[in-house]
């Protein structure tokens, strides 16, 4: 089986005081969108922070809704979590929205049990049959304590092709002028996953 998918990360739409500044990062979200429907990919992965902040300016939200709309037009649909930038702890993250809309597939919807344990589930992609499911981030990295407390045996065991999206940072990944950020080790990640998608540590 042939599939191949889009991942983006860290777009942080609408992040800078100068337009100008703004205005190449909506470009070049552009220019991603254009190129997911030219190479006619089957699915589409972001793994936090769409937007800058919870409740990013209404143009751009708006302009994430027509680029976003552009996919699901051609049925090519947006899997996703939320990053540390876009999440809300009070769930008012312009990401709701665009989940009702059809237009963002939440994949860290989970249940928090009696036990205080996380159980994630899957969402299988109707077309490839690829299975997906992911953590969502947290103001300074809050969302390692999720991991740890995260029951892996139903991930881990599940059959099929998998994929795993996440938007931490990995401590043997931590270049060395990120020392100071708060990280997670690898070891913390469920295993058996054909792919790992990550976001969250970039360059300006």
């Amino acid at each position: 089986m042939f599939v191949k998918f889009a991942h983006l990360a860290d777009c942080h739409l609408g992040a800078w005081r100068n337009e100008k500044l703004n205005q190449m990062g909506y470009d070049a979200f552009k220019q991603a969108i254009n190129k997911i429907l030219e190479e006619e990919v089957d699915f589409v992965i972001i793994s936090g922070d769409l937007f800058d902040i919870s409740n990013p300016k209404v143009d751009v939200v708006d302009l994430a809704v027509k680029e976003l709309k552009k996919l699901h037009d051609k049925n090519i649909p947006v899997y996703g979590i939320m990053g540390s930038h876009d999440f809300s702890p009070s769930d008012n993250s312009m990401i709701r929205p665009l989940i009702s809309a059809g237009l963002f597939i939440d994949l860290s919807k989970g249940e928090n049990l009696d036990n205080n344990k996380l159980k994630l589930y899957f969402f299988q992609d109707p077309k490839t049959k690829i299975k997906l499911t992911g953590l969502r981030a947290r103001k300074r990295s809050l969302e390692i304590e999720d991991y740890k407390r995260l029951i892996r045996e139903n991930l881990e065991n599940e059959e099929g092709i998998k994929i795993f999206v996440l938007h931490t940072m990995l401590s043997e990944l931590k270049p060395i002028e990120f020392k100071d950020m708060e990280s997670a080790p690898k070891s913390l990640l469920p295993q058996n996953f054909a792919y790992y998608g990550g976001g969250h540590l970039h360059k300006t």
